[in-house]
């Protein structure tokens, strides 16, 4: 390193350099102020000045060197001059570092090589070096930890290592547990360099990362957004490590896995289907074979609770291969739940649902000892699925034209749903009962011919769909076109998806329209339009309600059915609202208007399919990504606001439902939201709440880990290029980290240079004053 090496703005030199010619320059234009002026005492005068010209001289000279020294030391001072590491260890008597270790703590880090996990052998590594450094007399060694799963804050933050400190520090490290997290290193090294930028100087820092090298931490793979997003680049780990670089003395990439990188796992667990008590459902789970050798006979097993469990054998399994495996079950309605299952308390109106404990998993007994060996990684041989069993589907049917002759109801034909194999349990009410009902016990509500509720219960209406309702309008010759729009289509802003006209056709059903179907068909018309769309298309509507739909606006309306009219009138509309859907008929439920209702063969399949559709959205939101938090709806006309949380260690923790923000919608709705902290584990998760008559109910969650987690293919290394890890890293294995040498960076001494410039300037003014008075 040159001279102008150890400066970290050498330029600020050069300015100082030139600086050094103004006391020069103003030295010289002094002496050229004075004009010469002979007089007759001048002799005299010139005879006693030549006995003290040298004196003045030399007087003089001495102040102009120490302005010439002061403006040189400024420059130096910009400059930021640094003192080499070979003489600072001349001038201290130890070298002084900051160990910052970053352990990749993520559920990759479990496979298992020399009989010990992967995680559990970089503690060790690392505790021996503190063990080492400890006992060491060459330096001084403070001691920065980092998980790569909570990146709040250091699990250790500059803690010196001593032989006094040593004991807590190992305890810290071994308390430690691999996470089930996927390792970010880019958000980690982000932090990591944050954290050192904020840090003193006069220190050197040697940042070691312990991690296990799989491709899909370091390098995205292709296609994806991050590989083929350009601006990310700068955001890469590679990118971070070599920023990381500008700010340490030296960086260990430590190779904390193992070269074994074949595994076998389960990558998913669902059912398409609703979750129906007495229906017939399928649980699908993806196996994946992310080896290198093609692998047989391999059995998956399928438990409910503590059932006994099933078994279903995938034959052959190519590498990179994915097969599905299928299981086939049946839930009993109010069956008595299991010890592990849970089961929601049965209030007025409601019908009771079960949770059940839905795992899968690999049969390892059924895995040969070549297959144990190419699946390295066990914990991602489990797959967990939380499922919500109906025991019916609870519809309410809000009555707008009730009748002492239930043929004449409007909710006479939509009770008849309420059959066994549909799955459905209906409730009618009437539209002064819907202003107190509690809607959650509720996943579908009609609106059969009404136009008109409170202002206060289209406001909890509204939440409820929500969070995940579905509501449906079928308006009848009751309904008043001025009445609903104000009420529930409020120039776009309200729930329904249409604004009502006026009523159109033949009140003497002398001329008739027909339907006519979407070209993509919607899911509640699949069933009819698959196997015989004839009898749906064939149905002879004689009335309508006529409509507009909002052209503008953020939501996305369809139209699966129309008439065959002149205007070719929207005859079914869909919308979505927040988490939940609405759907507006322009026909009414009841056989005034058409022979719909009446003709079982088309109208009994249309609403069944149409109601498992809209519930059926639901259906995978038992689950839960880790590092998510758990949020459910309470709604407390029913239930109190203090809810719980039981984790998958069994530990209980508690929180208060609130509203779901700010806005006056939010705080005077009765249907608040609780929020629990992140899923930090796999496992089910217990969420409970209270009614306020006493009774307790629970929902069930879901957790698995991430499934990029089963891919353990390794960098290639002898492929990566030479500047991949940065100038300052360098590679190595836990075994060899100790005999690593270590350079102590350079320390700047601009400190020392201020009071030099202090010392420069105070002795120039002392020798100007002293001069000035003896001359």
């Amino acid at each position: 390193m040159g001279f102008l090496g150890w400066m970290m703005n050498p330029a600020m030199l050069g300015l100082g350099a030139l600086a050094v010619s103004l006391p020069i320059i103003i030295h010289l234009l002094n002496k050229r102020r004075f004009k010469i002026v002979s007089w007759a005492a001048m002799d005299f005068l010139l005879e006693a000045d030549k006995q003290n010209r040298r004196r003045v001289q030399l007087q003089n000279l001495l102040l102009l060197l120490l302005r010439c020294l002061a403006m040189l030391l400024l420059g130096l001072l910009l400059a930021r001059p640094l003192l080499p590491s070979a003489l600072s260890r001349l001038l201290a008597d130890k070298d002084r570092f900051e160990r910052v270790f970053i352990l990749d703590d993520s559920l990759s880090q479990q496979v298992v090589f020399d009989n010990i996990p992967a995680f559990e052998q970089a503690k060790q590594s690392i505790s021996k070096l503190l063990t080492e450094l400890a006992g060491s007399s060459k330096s001084d060694d403070w001691v920065t930890l980092y998980v790569t799963s909570n990146l709040d804050q250091p699990l250790l933050a500059n803690e010196p290592v001593t032989g006094t400190t040593l004991p807590n520090l190992q305890e810290s490290i071994e308390q430690l547990q691999c996470s089930d997290f996927s390792a970010d290193y880019s958000a980690t090294l982000e932090q990591v360099r944050r954290y050192l930028i904020g840090q003193r100087e006069g220190i050197s820092r040697v940042v070691y990362l312990y991690s296990d090298l799989r491709k899909h931490d370091w390098i995205p793979s292709e296609g994806t957004v991050e590989a083929n997003d350009a601006e990310d680049a700068e955001s890469s780990p590679q990118a971070l490590l070599a920023q990381l670089g500008e700010n340490i003395s030296q960086g260990f990439v430590v190779d904390s896995g193992s070269a074994l990188d074949q595994n076998l796992a389960i990558v998913s667990l669902q059912s398409d289907d609703l979750l129906v008590a007495n229906r017939l459902v399928t649980f699908t789970a993806e196996v994946v074979n992310f080896g290198n050798e093609t692998m047989s006979n391999i059995r998956a097993l399928l438990q409910i609770d503590e059932q006994a469990p099933v078994y279903a054998t995938i034959q052959s399994l190519a590498p990179g291969q994915k097969e599905t495996v299928s299981f086939a079950h049946m839930f009993v309605a109010n069956e008595t739940p299991s010890m592990q299952s849970s089961m929601l308390a049965t209030g007025e109106g409601q019908t009771p649902r079960q949770d059940h404990r839905i795992r899968i998993e690999i049969d390892r007994q059924s895995l040969s000892t070549t297959q144990l060996q190419a699946d390295q990684l066990i914990n991602d041989d489990t797959r967990r699925y939380a499922a919500r069993v109906m025991d019916k589907i609870p519809v309410l049917l809000v009555d707008g034209d009730p009748s002492a002759v239930s043929e004449r109801s409007e909710t006479h034909f939509l009770k008849f749903l309420d059959v066994f194999g549909t799955g459905l349990k209906t409730e009618v009410i009437s539209v002064s009962e819907l202003e107190t009902i509690s809607l959650t016990n509720y996943r579908v509500i009609f609106l059969c011919n009404m136009d008109e509720i409170s202002e206060d219960r289209v406001k909890t209406l509204e939440q409820w769909v929500a969070e995940g309702g579905a509501l449906v309008f079928l308006p009848g010759n009751q309904v008043r076109a001025t009445t609903f729009n104000s009420t529930f289509f409020r120039d776009g802003a309200g729930m329904s998806p249409m604004e009502l006209d006026s009523i159109a056709g033949d009140p003497t059903k002398s001329s008739m329209v027909k339907f006519e179907v979407s070209k993509q068909v919607h899911p509640s018309l699949r069933t009819l339009v698959g196997q015989d769309a004839g009898p749906l298309l064939g149905i002879k509507i004689f009335s309508w309600w006529t409509s507009r739909i909002p052209e503008t606006g953020q939501n996305v309306f369809e139209v699966p059915l129309r008439l065959n009219d002149r205007d070719n009138s929207p005859a079914m509309i869909e919308r979505s609202w927040g988490r939940g859907k609405v759907v507006a008929f322009t026909i009414p439920a009841d056989a005034d208007w058409t022979m719909w209702p009446t003709m079982s063969a088309v109208f009994v399949p249309m609403m069944v399919d149409l109601i498992d559709y809209l519930v059926g959205g639901e259906a995978e939101r038992s689950g839960v990504a880790l590092g998510e938090p758990i949020e459910y709806p309470v709604d407390l006309t029913a239930f109190d606001s203090r809810t719980w949380l039981r984790d998958s260690q069994n530990e209980k923790i508690e929180a208060v439902a609130r509203p779901v923000d700010d806005s006056e919608q939010s705080l005077e709705s009765s249907i608040y939201r609780v929020q629990f902290p992140p899923v930090e584990r796999t496992g089910f998760y217990e969420l409970g709440m209270t009614r306020h008559t006493g009774e307790n109910e629970s929902t069930l969650f879901a957790a698995n880990s991430p499934a990029a987690e089963s891919e353990l293919r390794r960098l290639d290394l002898e492929q990566l290029p030479n500047d991949f890890w940065g100038s300052k890293f360098r590679m190595v294995g836990m075994a060899s980290l100790a005999t690593q040498s270590i350079e102590s960076s350079s320390t700047e001494f601009w400190p020392q240079v201020v009071w030099l410039i202090l010392l420069v300037l105070v002795v120039e003014q002392f020798l100007g004053w002293w001069f000035g008075r003896n001359r």
